[in-house]
């Protein structure tokens, strides 16, 4: 049974949370929203990209488009693409 869209981000935001060690920052941050600019460091999203790949089972492409690492949607989306 594959993932909604909606479970995808809810593990998304649960990897945001062992990464950071508190709820605020993933409660804090809406799906749509640039993580960038919501405040999650570079290292932050690095170490996010990598627990993901650990979490759903893939290796980032080194052409990934930049737009698909940008938000909690952007990089469920990107998962579910990969699903299909």
């Amino acid at each position: 049974m594959s993932d909604t869209g909606a479970e995808i981000r809810q593990r998304i935001r649960g990897l945001l949370v062992d990464l950071s060690g508190s709820e605020r920052f993933a409660d804090g941050v809406p799906d749509s929203a640039s993580l960038r600019e919501s405040g999650l460091p570079s290292t932050g999203l690095v170490s996010l990209l990598v627990a993901m790949e650990d979490a759903f089972g893939f290796e980032w492409d080194d052409d990934v488009e930049p737009e698909a690492l940008r938000s909690i949607d952007s990089l469920a989306r990107h998962v579910l693409a990969l699903r299909n």
